[in-house]
């Protein structure tokens, strides 16, 4: 078992919005991902918040997941039946293994 298998102690899923239908209305959101582990939200650093648009670093959280998934800027990640909008996600790779993660930076609806 890796590191981020052991730290990774939260279960989420991802929604992803349907586009805008045919009669000009925005469709519903549908489970995108149905399962997977991410790292605790955490808030994050006040220099990394600056990046994101129009937003505190308190109303910034990020997890990370294991690479290759497909969750993309605008995606909701579920946990616990709250719902985190992802602002922002990055790739980045664990040079010790050559493991690759996505980062997530969600919005907290406090």
């Amino acid at each position: 078992m890796s590191a981020f298998d052991r730290l990774a102690t939260i279960t989420a899923s991802t929604r992803r919005g349907g586009g805008v239908g045919a009669d000009g209305l925005e469709e519903d959101y549908a489970v995108e991902i149905a399962a997977l582990k991410c790292l605790p939200l955490d808030p994050v650093d006040p220099e990394i918040a600056q990046g994101i648009e129009n937003l505190s670093f308190r109303e910034i959280l990020t997890t990370a997941v294991e690479g290759g998934l497909d969750i993309a800027e605008g995606d909701i990640l579920v946990v616990d039946s709250i719902e985190y909008p992802v602002r922002a996600v990055e790739e980045w790779t664990w040079p010790p293994l050559g493991a690759d993660y996505l980062i997530l930076y969600l919005e907290d609806r406090i």
